[in-house]
């Protein structure tokens, strides 16, 4: 999932046209716009699944304009690909000493949620969106309920995001 994460949302994004043309080359399937609803309520977004696979990708719009590669997993993943793509990709993206760093976990109702949120300021505007901040993210969810888990439901689900915004857009300043 990672080099379909670096292929589609560090390499291709945020040229919107340029992720939907290398997802019809990989056969994806897009949602309708119900399917698209359940996971993103209002949000305007499109999603597409990949065929064979438990594995959707997701283009979020303004003000935060995202990409993520999402799938499920009956255990937790190794994320040393996630991170080395990560690391580097922030690393030749990000203004000098922009780079900042954040783990956030929280249980909600009967998910366990683990964030881990890389943001910096870009060195220019490379993607031609006026973004000014961009964050990548790994989000995992998995269920902490004890009578769930002892029933089999103990898959995660494992989220890789690439967002580029304008603080201003998002606050209405």
């Amino acid at each position: 999932m990672a080099s379909l994460y670096d292929e589609v949302c560090l390499r291709a994004f945020p040229d919107d046209d340029a992720v939907v043309s290398l997802l019809k080359a990989r056969g994806a399937r897009e949602m309708s716009a119900e399917d698209v609803k359940v996971t993103m309520n209002d949000d305007p977004a499109r999603g597409w699944t990949l065929p064979g696979e438990f594995t959707t990708v997701w283009l979020e719009f303004p003000p935060y304009h995202a990409c993520s590669v999402r799938w499920n997993s009956s255990q937790m993943p190794n994320t040393q690909a996630y991170v080395a793509l990560r690391d580097a990709f922030a690393k030749g993206h990000a203004r000098s000493g922009s780079i900042t760093e954040q783990t956030f976990e929280k249980d909600l109702q009967q998910l366990h949620i683990k964030a881990s949120v890389t943001a910096f300021q870009p060195k220019s505007d490379e993607g031609g969106d006026g973004a000014q901040a961009e964050s990548l993210l790994l989000i995992t969810q998995s269920i902490n309920n004890p009578g769930r888990r002892a029933i089999g439901e103990t898959g995660y689900v494992v989220r890789m995001v690439h967002q580029r915004y304008s603080p201003a857009a998002t606050t209405g300043d």
